[in-house]
């Protein structure tokens, strides 16, 4: 066949035959929303954060340490209270049927971004009908006392006190830059939510379509800052199911795939066509106690159910052991770990007179909330309850395990509807994140604990502060040490991540905030 200068031209341009191939990546749960502030579900962040959005800094695989991204520098004043950063030139929004952008992203965009989180009259605050959940839990407002745009280039924010997690936070997934110019049309026009439902950011894909259950279709954004991704199609299967996802991977419906049971992975050893990869991120997976709600306000009940749950038992059955026994919120392994609080031995009797000493001889009922699914950290939460219900039982507590839809199981927690619910904190890149969101007293209005404790607030508000690590180290471990005496939930296991996918699929590296980089993954 004969090719005309100006088809060899577009053939050309096209790029190599494999960039046609789309990546399916098969997500556990629908996210609940596409801005990333709105949201601290991990379904949330993987498909609007991972491919809609950047933020000033971030992590690179192997880097502890925050790297450029929408920043291109930053400096930080001698007393650890003013950090300027110096934007990129020239970055791209996306361009879409409901918004063409008129100019590339400045310093109003990044001041839109963070205002909206943490001034209810900003008219960018109206987008989040339930409020802006890691600026409340990690009182951004207290912590921010002004941004401002020094040039159209150039953003400073003045804060409250020195922060050494600050540019940690920078690279949170909610810490997402949003377009101000289509935050500002959608507030003339009274339409602030859609931002949720449409969105608008500078990342390597941008937004095509939703359909709820089923998937999410993204198309490389042409115009992005680092360069066009390689793989120009990108669709989000939700896949609910572990079987199934495994079954889609197996027969090659899935190029990526995260959340894998360990179980698995043997069973893929004879496919060639498979790669897995374990990653050890810091995970918790544990079961709150709803303080604010009888029996579980007192420290007694809740040390006694905690201490005779058989973790060991629950890393075998679950994780096919790979999941170390957890007891704090940060294993002992780790910088922010406190290794010299042990755990307790299952001690049936010693449980059993917290329980009388508390008023609870006999016994109560209660309910265990678990998600219907398991998600990337937890793949089979039913039977996780079931096994804390039997140990349970044997202190005369008659605990019913409730199957819940996750996105309802998370708006009834936050509502405070909950006895127990079963969960788990994934990927903090910094401590400050997992106290912040699960065990602040800012966050005690919607966490699964709904604890607050002066003292423990205090520590970690201290180590905020402190940019030294072995003194932080230190508070965290006091701070431990009060989350070891008053068990607002009970920690239960460290899990690692099992990643499956396609062996075609090339740069599948984790960093400190995610398991993978969209914009690295190509097609061999």
């Amino acid at each position: 066949m004969k090719l005309t200068s100006m088809a060899l031209t577009a053939l050309l341009l096209a790029g190599p035959t494999w960039a046609a191939k789309p990546l399916v990546y098969c997500a556990d749960a629908d996210p609940d929303s596409f801005d990333s502030a709105q949201s601290d579900v991990g379904a949330t962040h993987r498909a609007a954060a991972y491919p809609l959005y950047n933020r000033l800094v971030e992590f690179r695989p192997g880097n502890v340490e925050a790297v450029p991204s929408l920043a291109e520098s930053w400096n930080v004043s001698a007393d650890g209270k003013r950090y300027t950063f110096k934007l990129r030139s020239g970055v791209k929004f996306h361009q879409t049927p409901w918004f063409t952008p008129s100019r590339d992203l400045d310093a109003d965009d990044v001041i839109w971004s963070v205002m909206r989180q943490i001034d209810a009259k900003h008219p960018g605050a109206k987008a989040a009908a339930g409020g802006f959940p890691g600026a409340v839990s990690g009182n951004w407002a207290g912590l921010i006392q002004k941004v401002e745009k020094l040039d159209p280039l150039t953003v400073r924010f003045e804060l409250a006190r020195p922060n050494a997690t600050f540019l940690a936070l920078m690279a949170n997934w909610q810490m997402s830059i949003v377009s101000a110019e289509y935050g500002e049309r959608l507030a003339q026009e009274g339409k602030e939510t859609q931002i949720g439902r449409l969105p608008v950011g500078t990342g390597p894909y941008r937004f095509i379509n939703y359909q709820k259950g089923n998937n999410i279709r993204y198309a490389a954004h042409p115009h992005y800052f680092k360069g066009v991704v390689a793989i120009d199609k990108l669709v989000y299967a939700i896949v609910p199911d572990p079987a199934v996802r495994v079954e889609k991977l197996r027969v090659g419906e899935c190029g990526l795939v995260e959340s894998l049971k360990p179980q698995d992975i043997a069973s893929f050893q004879t496919v060639p066509t498979v790669g897995m990869k374990r990653i050890y991120p810091q995970i918790t997976v544990y079961l709150g106690f709803n303080t604010q709600s009888k029996p579980f306000d007192d420290a007694r009940v809740r040390r006694a159910l905690s201490m005779v749950v058989d973790r060991p038992a629950i890393s075998k059955a679950v994780f096919d052991g790979r999941a170390d026994p957890a007891w704090l919120p940060y294993s002992g392994k780790t910088l922010w770990g406190a290794a010299n609080i042990k755990a307790p031995a299952r001690d049936y009797e010693a449980a059993k007179k917290l329980l009388a000493e508390a008023g609870y001889p006999a016994g109560f009922e209660t309910t265990i909330w678990v998600r219907g699914n398991g998600g990337a950290y937890n793949l089979n939460p039913k039977l996780m309850g079931e096994m804390v219900q039997a140990d349970w039982q044997k202190l005369g507590i008659k605990a019913k395990v409730v199957p819940m839809d996750f996105a309802d199981m998370l708006r009834r927690t936050r509502q405070g509807e909950q006895a127990t619910v079963l969960t788990g904190w994934m990927n903090s890149v910094d401590p400050d994140e997992l106290y912040a969101n699960t065990l602040s007293c800012e966050a005690s209005k919607t966490s699964s604990s709904r604890w607050c404790n002066s003292r423990f607030d205090q520590l970690i508000e201290e180590a905020r502060t402190i940019p030294n690590r072995a003194q932080r180290e230190k508070l965290y471990a006091e701070a431990q040490a009060i989350f070891d005496h008053e068990a607002p939930w009970a920690a239960l296991v460290y899990p690692a991540l099992v990643l499956g996918y396609d062996k075609a699929l090339q740069g599948v590296d984790n960093t400190l905030a995610a398991p993978f980089m969209l914009e690295r993954l190509y097609w061999k």
